[in-house]
């Protein structure tokens, strides 16, 4: 009888041991353990635009450009009265030649003179009154210049120019000028030279008067008074506002 307790309580033992192994390595859930959550980064900031020099506009310009009266010595017969195309030929070349005086030698002018109205001569037929066109295919063909023509020329253009090193003729109708250094009225076609710019207008160099050396013009009088020479009517047609531009 004891040795029948014996057993059973020994095999009551084996079988618990054996289900708390079972329950421990069967029944035990395996634990989980969360998956981290995920780290958003927040966004870097773009670096600040790094700003671009700005170019400094300028408020006043002036070319070195020599000056010459159309009549250096002060004879104005009609060859002179009517040299201001040739004049503002004259010192457009002169400064691209390099010469820098402020008043070029009357002699060196007179000789120049001549040698344009025998080429308009031998060329165009005539030598008075020349166009704006005409003009600028004399200076291209007797010193090799470059040149083009603007209509309807703003300020802006001008300064655009002059700022390019660019010498700017225009045909202008001279009584509207108003200039009180011309020999009265005024001539009726008139070219000047404009050399330069302020805040106040433009500066010419002015070859229908001795005094004409960085002669200083509102741009609207310029533009008001511009016009080029119509050979068919034989008058300076205001209409045709024109500017010519010269350049190596």
């Amino acid at each position: 009888m004891l040795k029948t307790i014996i057993i059973t309580l020994a095999g009551a033992t084996i079988v618990g041991a054996a289900g708390i192994w079972y329950i421990n390595t069967r029944v035990s859930p395996t634990l989980t353990l969360p998956a981290p959550a995920p780290t958003t980064l927040a966004p870097l900031a773009p670096a600040p635009p790094v700003a671009s020099p700005q170019p400094t506009a300028k408020t006043s310009l002036v070319l070195s450009i020599p000056f010459t009266p159309q009549a250096p010595t002060a004879n104005w017969d009609e060859l002179h009265n009517e040299a201001c195309e040739e004049a503002s030929a004259i010192m457009a070349n002169a400064y691209f030649s390099g010469r820098r005086e402020s008043t070029l030698p009357a002699a060196y002018v007179e000789t120049e003179i001549s040698k344009l109205t025998d080429w308009q001569k031998q060329n165009f037929g005539y030598n008075l009154n020349t166009t704006g066109e005409e003009t600028a295919k004399m200076i291209e063909a007797v010193y090799g210049l470059k040149t083009r023509i603007i209509s309807n020329f703003t300020f802006d253009q001008i300064k655009q120019e002059l700022e390019q090193n660019h010498v700017v003729i225009i045909p202008e109708q001279g009584r509207l000028l108003g200039n009180p250094n011309y020999r009265q009225p005024g001539p009726v076609y008139h070219m000047l030279i404009i050399k330069g710019y302020d805040k106040a207008g433009v500066i010419t160099n002015d070859s229908g008067t001795r005094r004409g050396l960085n002669y200083p013009y509102a741009f609207a009088t310029i533009y008001s008074a511009a016009g080029n020479w119509d050979h068919s009517s034989n008058s300076v047609d205001g209409s045709k506002k024109i500017a010519i531009i010269v350049s190596q």
